[in-house]
């Protein structure tokens, strides 16, 4: 079992670092090792206690945190079907809403079409088990070919049957479309045995594949059904294609998207509580969760941690948090435009400089405590490379480790970042303020911070890094093949040990084995320091009181097809 520290909920995002370090909790089990990190965080009933994914309440008695904060995945699935029609308001709209049929990865886009367009297999976000979707079974060849075996129960949106054929040309589009993306670059192929079964070939051996092929991105179409639509690009716009929970009905541009139930879906198993599900645009946050209060919405999605907290014990709304499986890390830049960064001293002293829990706090809004490994900390890969002595915030150690680099005098620094992290950067400027290191914060939009990463050109880099399993896209940061092409974020410098390392990490098929590599893949990083860690990424949600059937797909993203009154 491990041990989540539950910290003091009812905080603002920005506050003081002493305001921070002041605010505690004791410690409370959680329930058992989660190979799926999208299962929720820790959180509370409305009596206060601790709850793990499952809902139990593993530690009766303990009554840190606020109570009345619900996690995800957690609500017995629905068995009734209504009339009803359930709003959810999004940040933004989507240029696409199949998106790999263009070859363009938006949240928002992934979201919607995770209802519209099934995949091969899925995976119980609890515990991250793959289980059948349109696939009924499957069976590994070798380490890069995997052959499926369809139902036969399917019809796709023009009424055909499923066939093996309708996956080669979905895994064609993948990788043609899509290869400079996760969704294309690791697959080598897809080859029909016959009508009901398929090979895929992937170019990487990687055990975690088929948690990775569950993604929302590889949905499933058929080549008929996309001509009708009038090609990639128009069906991209109007995707009445594939087969799903819901079906599109209608795009308003600028306002809203609208599918309606799929009464025809093959799993009969499943019911959809809602008639259709419209889907709004708001950027402003504030506005969303006022229109959930107001009854125009359902669910106010991906809402900043300290304005969700500020409703946490509402008699009007419910409040969602839950960790999905991302850990953001400070990077160093160590690559060729590197300044003082690139002194391992320098990277040292600015770790011992940084209070972790008060970074964590503001992060999490205290539901989780400082990351002290690199993987997830449900995850079945977690080492626990750090101890929390080790993470205590050392000032006098920092200067020495300043000064012994030529810096006794103080140091001039620069960290770039998006919007939505700026109180954090706040803490980490004010900690190494402490020390005599002068931090400006760059804020700036995502072309800019992607621009600003890949051409190195910053000192610290702020930037979450998906480990919930090992994905051939994991540790993307440390694999050479993968910085010299594609990479946001992370130190542009790696090793040919580590990269050896990285990929023997991906590849081993025993999960024991693994920890023990990443175990020394971590002791690697953490001798010289290429990044710190500070604190698991959680998403927030803002629902109608007595929602139920928050669930997520990949990434913490919502599934927008389990929710029910």
């Amino acid at each position: 079992m491990k041990f989540k520290k539950m910290l003091c909920l009812g905080i603002a995002a920005v506050m003081s670092v002493t305001l921070l370090a002041g605010c505690g909790g004791g410690a409370a089990k959680t329930g058992g090792q989660q190979s799926e990190s999208d299962a929720n965080t820790a959180v509370t009933d409305n009596t206060g206690n601790e709850q793990d994914s499952s809902g139990n309440t593993p530690d009766e008695g303990n009554t840190d945190g606020a109570g009345g904060v619900k996690g995800a995945n957690e609500d017995m699935p629905n068995t009734q079907t209504t009339d009803e029609t359930l709003r959810i308001g999004l940040s933004a709209e989507p240029s696409t809403i199949w998106g790999s049929g263009v070859g363009k990865v938006e949240n928002e886009a992934q979201i919607i079409s995770s209802a519209i367009m099934d995949r091969l297999v899925n995976v119980d976000r609890n515990t991250g088990d793959v289980y059948s979707m349109l696939a009924s079974e499957w069976e590994w060849v070798d380490d890069t070919h995997c052959t499926f075996t369809l139902r036969d129960d399917v019809t796709m949106s023009d009424g055909t049957p499923l066939v093996a054929d309708d996956v080669v040309y979905s895994a064609g589009v993948w990788m043609d479309i899509n290869a400079n993306t996760d969704t294309g670059r690791f697959l080598a192929g897809a080859k029909a045995d016959d009508e009901h079964t398929v090979t895929i070939e992937f170019n990487t051996a990687a055990p975690d594949f088929l948690n990775m092929i569950a993604w929302s991105n590889f949905g499933i179409v058929s080549e008929d059904e996309v001509n009708a639509a009038g090609g990639l690009e128009e069906a991209a716009k109007n995707p009445v294609i594939g087969v799903g929970r819901y079906k599109f009905k209608e795009w308003k541009s600028g306002q809203s998207i609208t599918l309606e139930r799929n009464d025809d879906y093959y799993d009969k198993d499943y019911a959809g509580y809602y008639k259709e599900i419209v889907f709004t645009f708001t950027q402003d946050s504030a506005a969303r969760a006022m229109a959930v209060q107001s009854g125009d919405l359902n669910v106010a999605w991906d809402m900043p941690i300290s304005m969700v907290n500020t409703y946490v014990g509402s008699d009007t709304v419910d409040v969602v948090m839950h960790t999905f499986g991302q850990n953001t890390r400070l990077f160093y830049n160590m690559g060729p435009k590197a300044g003082p960064t690139a002194d391992l001293k320098v990277r040292q002293a600015i770790d011992k400089a940084l209070d972790f829990e008060a970074i964590a706090m503001v992060g999490t809004a205290g539901t989780v405590p400082a990351v002290l490994g690199y993987f997830d900390l449900n995850s079945k890969y977690y080492n626990e490379t750090f101890t929390a002595e080790e993470r205590a915030v050392d000032v006098e150690g920092a200067k020495a480790l300043l000064a012994e680099a030529g810096y006794a005098d103080g140091l001039e620094l620069s960290l770039v970042g998006m919007q939505d992290q700026n109180p954090i950067f706040t803490v980490i400027q004010e900690n190494l303020r402490q020390v005599g290191i002068n931090l400006t914060i760059n804020i700036v939009d995502t072309p800019q911070f992607v621009e600003a990463a890949n051409g190195g050109d910053y000192d610290l880099i702020h930037v979450g890094d998906l480990v919930d399993a090992r994905y051939p896209a994991m540790m993307t940061f440390y694999r050479q093949s993968i910085i010299d092409t594609f990479c946001i974020g992370g130190p542009k410098y790696t090793t040919p040990e580590v990269d050896a390392a990285v990929g023997a990490l991906i590849e081993e098929k025993d999960e024991k084995k693994a920890q023990d590599q990443a175990a020394e893949l971590e002791k690697i990083w953490k001798d010289e320091m290429w990044f710190s860690n500070t604190y698991s990424e959680m998403k927030a949600a803002v629902t109608s009181k007595g929602l139920k059937g928050y669930n997520t797909i990949e990434r913490g993203f919502i599934d927008p097809t389990g929710f029910y009154k």
